[in-house]
């Protein structure tokens, strides 16, 4: 019994695997864009993926990562 309490003590716990998320405000600030180019990105080309909580759009860095990766390198 003694062993099992041990080997739970030493067990770190798990880091979250959920998605690191940037607002509509750090895209902007980030590629240098107007709130008009980023919402034709979004919704016209295509070109950045997006999704609401509440009443906000946020996005995924990765995402973000993506997309400079594909257009800017």
């Amino acid at each position: 019994m003694i062993s099992i309490t041990k080997n739970i003590d030493k067990t770190e716990p798990k880091k979250s695997s959920l998605p690191r998320l940037l607002f509509r405000k750090d895209v902007m600030e980030y590629f240098g864009i107007s709130k008009s180019t980023l919402h034709r990105w979004v919704n016209v080309d295509g070109k950045l993926k997006s999704f609401k909580v509440g009443r906000r759009r946020m996005f995924k860095v990765d995402d973000v990562n993506v997309l400079l990766e594909n257009n800017y390198s």
